[in-house]
């Protein structure tokens, strides 16, 4: 399974797997049961990851009309300053996350930024 859309609903993530499967390619959404249990933890999770096969990832990506395909961490770009390949950084871990949604039902947003490892910097 590859994830080629990160939605921070989960309205947005099945308009999208509606509009791939519409186009013959089966989707899927990991995170649905756990939005819908409790809302809130979207934003903990990292939001509804939207899922297809290795071998419709392309034909997705064109679906879709998106440039990158595969993981988020395999589409990984280049830092301007060393040229080394970029990271994501969440800033807290999942597991904090998690505990502040369950415990307090307080959301922390999760959208991932680029971090390089070799000099740290995050590029805009």
């Amino acid at each position: 399974m590859v994830t080629i859309r990160t939605c921070y609903s989960l309205p947005e993530a099945q308009v999208v797997q509606s509009h791939l499967e519409g186009s013959g390619i089966k989707a899927f959404l990991p995170d649905e049961l756990t939005v819908q249990y409790n809302w809130l933890w979207t934003n903990a999770i990292g939001g509804v990851r939207v899922q297809v096969l290795e071998a419709d990832a392309e034909r997705a990506a064109e679906v879709l009309g998106g440039a990158s395909v595969g993981n988020q961490k395999e589409a990984a770009e280049i830092c301007p300053r060393c040229g080394a390949a970029l990271q994501e950084s969440y800033g807290f871990s999942l597991y904090p996350k998690m505990l502040l949604a369950l415990l307090f039902s307080i959301p922390i947003r999760s959208k991932p930024a680029w971090r390089c490892p070799k000099c740290g910097i995050i590029p805009d």
